[in-house]
């Protein structure tokens, strides 16, 4: 007998795994690359302080980028489409074509309208890392799809890879020499948090720096200024001075009163000028100015600031380095006029005055004339100051140590006797400020009511807190 055939197959040997289809694992390092381009900043225009991020040109970009020949935007649309083709297998031929032809027409590109109103479209300053590897992550794309069909041999690949290496050191290297030739502004505005490059004119000039107070606390300070950086001609700017000085006149020194913290109504007194009070001298020079403090009219010099004129991306002109104020100036740190403001001293607060008890009843009103042209400028007690605009129609009331400018208001307007006191207490021998006081009612109205003139009659003044007396009654109010 013959034994039965078999019916059990060999075992099968295990098949080898299957090579990834041309051209995947670059799509898939493209991808990865466009992800990271949207959280690193695309670009930032001239005159702002913030750069747009790339999901912000993203998403801003699709509805509105046609207006400012942003058709470089609509790249993504064919990029998310070929990138969806090659991951399925497929071969994205016209998609990535138009990809790459939006994505030419960058230069284009005019920048961000400013407001819908007046239609000013704000330039490009600086370019982000995340432009440069969006760019990157396009053309990776687009050799992922040519090694896919077969149109460049993987050799060409690598030469491509390369070449993309050595534009990004090329780039950082312009980075590295940019940020070597500007000053501490200009690095911050234009050349850092992931910006790679700037199109904005730099001086280089530096901010002179000022570690200390170059003046005692309190000391009045003379202006000279050239008249033509007063009231330019021509594409000359105007020159920012620190706000205490912009009201100087000539023959007169102003002081600005330290306050004790942010809040406080501040005092800008005008006391005559003399030889050996300090200058702050403003010198025009043909290509900008000369900002300078003297220690006296003929005295050495404390602090000196070169400034150069050039022009803005917006067409604009300005001094370099840049003051503080609107724009992108306003988150600058250091500038010429806030390191002035440290040299005379007014940056330092006060400390907290101990208050002794008195009585303030005699009538220390502001004036009501503006003196010699000078918006603002009222008597006061026997001195030249300027208050702010808001309190000039306070109560004031004298004791022998203090002023205490006083406002009452209605928190509800049915009662009259139902009074909410504010107020201030100043050093009447110098006119520091020295105190506020509230009772730290809120306002349940829009805005409460002012009591009538004459309300208040006195205040009793103590450390901790005050007692204002009016024709209704005695009302009290506490320290903040």
């Amino acid at each position: 007998m013959t034994s039965p055939r078999s019916s059990a197959s060999p075992p099968s040997l295990p098949s080898a795994p299957s090579a990834p289809a041309p051209g995947l694992r670059l799509a898939q390092a493209a991808i990865a690359l466009w992800f990271v381009s949207l959280a690193l900043p695309g670009f930032l225009v001239d005159t702002r302080s913030q750069a747009l991020f790339g999901f912000h040109v993203l998403l801003l970009g699709l509805p509105f980028g046609w207006m400012v020949f942003g058709f470089a935007v609509y790249a993504n649309l064919f990029f998310l489409r070929a990138a969806y083709l090659m991951l399925q297998g497929r071969q994205p031929g016209a998609s990535v074509v138009a990809m790459l032809g939006l994505a030419a027409t960058l230069p284009l590109f005019r920048g961000v309208m400013r407001d819908e109103g007046s239609g000013t479209i704000l330039p490009v300053a600086s370019w982000g890392w995340g432009a440069a590897l969006w760019l990157v992550a396009l053309l990776l794309l687009a050799a992922a799809a040519a090694l896919r069909a077969e149109r460049v041999s993987a050799q060409a690949i690598r030469a491509m890879l390369g070449s993309v290496l050595v534009a990004l050191l090329m780039l950082a290297g312009l980075q590295a020499l940019q940020w070597s030739r500007a000053n501490a502004q200009e690095r911050s505005l234009y050349l850092s948090g992931g910006l790679a490059f700037t199109l904005a004119p730099r001086c280089g000039l530096a901010v002179t720096p000022v570690d200390a107070a170059l003046l005692p606390p309190g000391s009045a300070v003379a202006l000279e200024v050239d008249a033509e950086l007063v009231k330019p001609a021509g594409s000359r700017p105007w020159l920012s001075l620190p706000e205490p000085l912009r009201s100087a006149t000539p023959g007169h020194a102003w002081v600005t009163l330290d306050a004790p913290e942010p809040g406080y109504i501040g005092v800008r007194l005008r006391v005559p000028a003399s030889p050996e009070r300090p200058v702050v001298r403003a010198k025009a020079t043909p290509d900008g100015a000369v900002l300078s403090l003297l220690a006296g009219a003929d005295g050495r010099v404390l602090y000196e600031q070169p400034l150069r004129i050039q022009r803005t991306l917006s067409g604009r002109t300005t001094y370099c380095p840049m003051p503080s104020g609107p724009g992108p100036e306003g988150a600058l740190e250091h500038s010429p006029d806030a390191m002035l403001l440290k040299a005379l001293g007014q940056t330092q607060a006060s400390p907290r005055a101990q208050l002794r008890d008195e009585i303030a009843r005699t009538p220390c009103n502001l004036g009501t004339q503006d003196l010699d042209g000078i918006q603002g400028l009222r008597e006061w007690d026997g001195r030249q100051v300027i208050l702010q605009e808001s309190v000039r129609t306070r109560a004031g009331f004298c004791s022998e140590s203090y002023i205490a400018l006083v406002y009452l208001s209605h928190p509800t307007a049915a009662d009259e006797k139902d009074l909410s006191p504010a107020l201030q207490v100043f050093d009447r021998r110098t006119l520091r400020p020295l105190a506020i006081f509230n009772d730290r009612r809120p306002c349940r109205q829009a805005r409460c009511p002012e009591a009538a003139p004459g309300t208040a009659q006195g205040v009793r003044i103590g450390d901790a807190t005050v007692v204002v007396e009016t024709r209704l009654g005695e009302v009290p109010a506490t320290r903040r």
